[in-house]
């Protein structure tokens, strides 16, 4: 019987902080804006920043999430840091106030296992971060979730199928997030900055599974040499963790497309489905791949996602997207006007109702096990 996967994921986004001699812009929303000055703060890189994130970190905490008695990025427990290169909404957005303060946060979960009940903290968490406070995923924003086998590692079989499954089907995959998310340096496509796509700029799918399947690319080193970003700063599918010097516990692989959001039925779905297409890849023979690959040839108009999905049994999955696709193709005149009009992010406090979490955020009951977290250094 094969262990259950593990994942963990990064939520990046913005939140608005005000000044308590200005007047509320918008005072039907629940989210505080106001943050005192603290008794211990966490590092800060700006005073207010600093209170920002430590009031972050209390609500995870009062809503029963696993956080360490100090803020240690240890996978383990739920942590709150910084990322720069994240921007505030557009000028004109109906989220945006000239009074508002943006300040940019991230939050990564623990190394979790994959079970239904690890993906409630994720609903959880971003129901948390969308109520009590007022926040907003901008286009510089990105979902990551990192995907692992546990302890084991990922075989040669598991990375090479995933590689021939993500390239030869990179079209449909690339109508799951919009335009901007699959230019950015961070986010890189595989068939456009890689290795191998500058070395075999005249490759076909033939050409591919031969090369796969050769010893030249016999080892997961060797694959991940072959298929890292070549000019950008990060592919749209990370696989370096597997083989970094540098990297002694993180052993996954890191999907990194989705534009940011903190809707948790978004996270959830996109959880599971590149949990799914790796654990396809995990449990796939050589015959079942070849049998997939040939449908890489027909393209996105005769073999579109839904009908990837649906041929890998993801058959959630495939009914979530169904109607939120986004064309492929240069970007339309109307590309990120969804920004231009971007509102906060939705607050739930239906879910939190749900997992016995009150108005004050502090959770009446204690909603999950220990058995969930898996510990990397057990």
């Amino acid at each position: 019987m094969t262990t259950p996967l593990t994942f963990g994921v990064e939520l990046e986004f913005l939140a608005a902080t005000n000044h308590v001699n200005n007047k509320d812009p918008h005072p039907s929303h629940p989210g505080r804006i106001y943050f005192p000055q603290p008794q211990n703060r966490l590092i800060p890189d700006s005073e207010q920043r600093a209170r920002l994130h430590e009031a972050l970190y209390l609500a995870l905490h009062a809503a029963g999430l696993p956080m360490g008695d100090l803020p240690i990025f240890d996978y383990k427990t739920w942590f709150v840091t910084d990322d720069l290169t994240i921007y505030p909404p557009h000028r004109n957005a109906p989220c945006n106030s000239p009074v508002y303060r943006w300040h940019s946060a991230e939050v990564i979960s623990p190394a979790l296992y994959f079970a239904p009940e690890a993906l409630t903290q994720i609903r959880v968490a971003c129901a948390i971060i969308s109520t009590r406070f007022r926040t907003a995923a901008t286009s510089t924003t990105g979902l990551h979730v990192h995907v692992g086998d546990g302890n084991n590692g990922f075989n040669h079989s598991t990375v090479r199928n995933l590689i021939a499954l993500l390239w030869g089907f990179e079209p449909q995959l690339q109508t799951l997030y919009p335009h901007h998310r699959r230019t950015q340096t961070w986010c890189m496509p595989l068939r456009a900055d890689t290795t191998y796509s500058w070395e075999h700029p005249r490759w076909s799918i033939s050409s591919l599974l031969e090369d796969l399947f050769s010893p030249r690319l016999g080892t997961v080193e060797a694959l991940v040499r072959e298929f890292q970003v070549c000019g950008g700063d990060r592919s749209a599918v990370e696989f370096s963790n597997l083989d970094d010097p540098m990297v002694t516990v993180k052993q996954t692989i890191e999907f990194r497309a989705h534009p940011g959001t903190l809707d948790g039925d978004e996270v959830v779905m996109w959880v599971k489905t590149v949990v799914g297409l790796v654990q396809w890849a995990r449990d796939a023979d050589s015959n079942q791949l070849m049998s997939l690959m040939a449908y890489a040839e027909a393209g996105n108009n005769e073999f579109g996602v839904t009908s990837l999905l649906e041929k890998l049994e993801l058959h959630e999955q495939a009914e979530f997207y169904r109607g939120r696709l986004y064309p492929l193709g240069p970007a339309g005149a109307d590309a990120g006007r969804e920004y231009e009009i971007q509102d906060f992010a939705r607050p739930r406090a239906d879910v939190l109702e749900t997992f016995g979490i009150g108005e004050d955020g502090v959770a009446t009951r204690s909603n999950w096990e220990e058995d969930l977290i898996f510990d990397p250094f057990s």
